[in-house]
Formats: structure tokens, C-alpha cells, sequence
């Protein structure tokens, strides 16, 4: 008995370990979103063209749940250059990310947005919020 005892002690033990070590994966399976973080543009794998260079403190969330096209992402990023890309333009804001990241400025208290494409984006400061997709202020 005193044996079984401790297997299913040292069992729960281990799963709970297990558990914990998930909090962020579980979080966004049971969301149906996927984070990531990068402390500057050149971590990222493929960061957007439009990303500044000096983008800093980046934190990506992509919707993992939904049908055809792309994936609805949100990205917020510190940048003292801001988005300045040739093909970026500033339009009305006709759109709001569908994926949210706290303490990303808000898209709502914009009335215009910078697009690049298929993404819009506002600053507060130097703190960008990107997102996509973005029906009737880009593409």
C-alpha cells in the first residue's frame, strides 16, 4: 500500500510538473490563439517588410481556429523609427483586430489607421499595433 502511495504521489507530482511548465500552450489551445515573443525584428523567423528595423519587443498573436485565408494576427511592437514603408499609406479606420493582446494601443480611439497591405496599424508613442486582417481599410 505505502508503495502504491508513493507511485501516485510521485505521478502527480509529475503531471502537475508537466502542467505548469504548459501554462502559455495550454492558455492559447484553449483559446484558440498562438503567442509569440521576440525581443527584436532579427529574432523573428519572417518578420513582416513593413516592420521597422528597430522593432523591439515584439509579441505576435495569431488565431489558430476558422476556415480558409489567413489567419486574423496581432502584433504589437516598440519602435522609435515607426512604420515608414513605401507602400504604407494612411486611410480612415474602418477595421479592429479580431485577435487582442494586452496593453496594445487601441485601434478603437483611432480615427485613421497607417495600412501596408493586408495589415493596419496605430501608435501610441512608439508602441505600434498591428493587425489582419483588415476588411475595408486595406486589401
Amino acid at each position: 500500500m505505502l508503495h502504491t502511495t508513493k507511485f501516485l504521489a510521485i505521478g502527480t507530482l509529475a503531471v502537475a510538473a508537466v502542467a505548469l511548465s504548459g501554462c502559455t500552450q495550454l492558455s492559447d489551445v484553449a483559446h484558440g490563439e498562438a503567442t509569440t515573443h521576440a525581443d527584436t525584428r532579427a529574432d523573428l523567423t519572417d518578420p513582416p517588410a513593413w516592420m521597422p528595423g528597430d522593432a523591439t519587443d515584439i509579441t505576435v498573436v495569431v488565431g489558430t481556429e476558422g476556415g480558409s485565408g489567413s489567419a486574423p494576427s496581432s502584433t504589437v511592437f516598440t519602435s522609435a523609427d515607426g512604420v515608414t514603408s513605401d507602400r504604407c499609406e494612411t486611410v480612415p479606420r474602418k477595421s479592429a483586430p479580431t485577435v487582442t493582446i494586452s496593453g496594445a494601443p487601441d485601434p478603437y480611439a483611432a480615427e485613421q489607421v497607417t495600412t501596408c497591405g493586408a495589415w493596419s496599424m496605430v501608435s501610441d508613442g512608439d508602441r505600434w499595433h498591428a493587425w489582419t486582417p483588415n476588411p475595408n481599410d486595406g486589401e
